[in-house]
């Protein structure tokens, strides 16, 4: 256990001189992303940080953190940002002279995105890294005195690992990935044996419909390697478009952020579409009832169309004489409004009616109730002035003389006073209006 001890303090110490060694500063202006691992011998800042076997950034630092894990600090291209919770990082020897470099898998948007805490910039936690065994280590171990030292290892780890088990256990996985990897296959499988069996029934399915038409799958294959061989002719073409794909999905993000503000602006007008949906169905459904009653009125409207279409036909050559004439009454029309013009400028309209009005007054009578404008006006004989009543033109509505007036007394009848002429009286004029000029004060009963 003592040597045990002893040799574990000594990689400890040789692990915090190397990171020691390597600190350096860090830069600004790309992706800041840390992943910590167990072990980070022979990286140094400046090297390379690979996504899928391309280079995306550089290391900045390398640092010990307070449970003697390396803290291994990156700068990445802002097209790789920002790392998921399911990302994935390998420290790789670049060279066999002990060169490295980190392979990283930023992660998939299942996953959510990393954060930094406590100062530290957004990390890949310990359990999502892989650190590889050098092969010049495991050379070592075959030389002497190593080997012997190793024996002696050996022969303590029962005892050295006693009680820890599970450390051991994750301790070997992290060491090697594959064995990772694979308990997280066995994991998905498990989670998913339900489905797998589902896809083995609906397998036993397919392969019974392809053995009852087995004739056409020698067709499909056909068909299928004719298919293949076009593709194959054209990879060149598909290369370039590949090729083309990440720039066409760059440019096309202002417009996916478009439809995804759209797609949120429109979730209320879905919302209200959704509770509006029923009141539409039932209007779709009162449709069809209203369409057949429609049907007699729209059989009459054809019918109206195609009188209609006749008249509309026959009426052509009048449209067309009428456009003609409006092109040549176009003069005759300026001349006419300025007529129009001229005549309400110099007050015509009013002047005639202020000479009706006039040539009213002029013939009119006056008699105990008012002025009265005869019917028989045009008569000659009712036109001329005269100081005494005439049967002719009397405005009474019988000619026969009125009866007597009695006395209540003697019941006898009155003494009738001698006719008199009434006095002229000369018509008044309307509000505004100049007196008629020599009117004549005849009044005619």
């Amino acid at each position: 256990m003592r040597r045990l001890g002893a040799l574990a303090a000594a990689l400890a110490g040789l692990a915090v001189a190397l990171v020691g060694a390597g600190a350096g500063g860090e830069d600004g202006g790309a992706y800041r992303v840390d992943a910590i691992f167990d072990n980070a011998a022979n990286l140094i800042p400046g090297q390379d940080v690979k996504v899928a076997g391309a280079r995306v950034g550089k290391v900045v630092n390398v640092r010990v953190t307070p449970n003697r894990k390396a803290r291994v600090q990156m700068e990445v291209d802002e097209g790789f940002a920002p790392f998921r919770s399911d990302a994935d990082c390998t420290i790789q020897p670049q060279s066999l002279i002990g060169e490295k470099f980190v392979q990283c898998d930023p992660g998939t948007p299942r996953g959510r995105e990393l954060q930094g805490r406590d100062g530290h910039a957004p990390t890949v936690p310990l359990a999502r890294t892989h650190s590889p065994v050098d092969l010049d280590l495991v050379f070592g171990t075959l030389r002497l005195p190593v080997r012997q030292r190793l024996a002696l290892v050996l022969n303590e780890l029962g005892t050295g690992v006693a009680g820890r088990s599970d450390d051991l256990n994750e301790a070997i996985r992290r060491a090697n990935p594959a064995l990772q990897e694979a308990n997280r296959v066995l994991a998905i499988l498990d989670r998913d044996r339900a489905r797998l069996g589902q896809l083995v029934e609906d397998s036993d399915t397919v392969i019974a419909q392809l053995a009852a038409r087995r004739d056409r799958v020698p067709e499909f294959l056909r068909r299928a390697a004719a298919v293949t061989s076009e593709t194959a002719a054209r990879r060149a073409r598909l290369a370039e478009t590949v090729r083309r794909l990440p720039l066409a999905l760059a440019e096309s993000r202002p417009s996916l952020r478009r439809l995804r503000e759209l797609a949120d602006a429109g979730t209320p007008v879905a919302a209200d579409l959704e509770r509006a949906a029923p009141h539409v169905d039932r209007l779709v459904r009162d449709f069809a009832p209203l369409a057949q009653a429609a049907r007699p009125a729209l059989d009459r409207l054809g019918e109206a169309a195609r009188t209609g279409t006749r008249a509309v036909r026959a009426g052509r050559p009048v449209a067309a004489r009428l456009r003609e004439f409006a092109r040549a009454a176009r003069p005759t029309g300026a001349l006419v409004a300025q007529l129009f013009g001229s005549l309400r400028e110099r007050g015509v309209v009013e002047g005639l009616q202020t000479f009706t009005y006039y040539a009213t007054a002029a013939t009119s009578r006056f008699d105990e109730v008012s002025h009265l404008l005869p019917a028989h006006v045009l008569s000659t004989e009712c036109q001329e002035h005269t100081p005494t009543p005439h049967a002719i033109c009397s405005a009474r509505f019988t000619d026969q003389p009125p009866a007597p007036a009695r006395s209540r007394r003697t019941g006898k009848p009155r003494a009738r006073a001698p006719a008199r002429v009434p006095r002229a009286r000369t018509p008044r004029a309307p509000s505004g209006a100049p007196a008629p000029a020599g009117a004549a004060a005849s009044a005619i009963s």
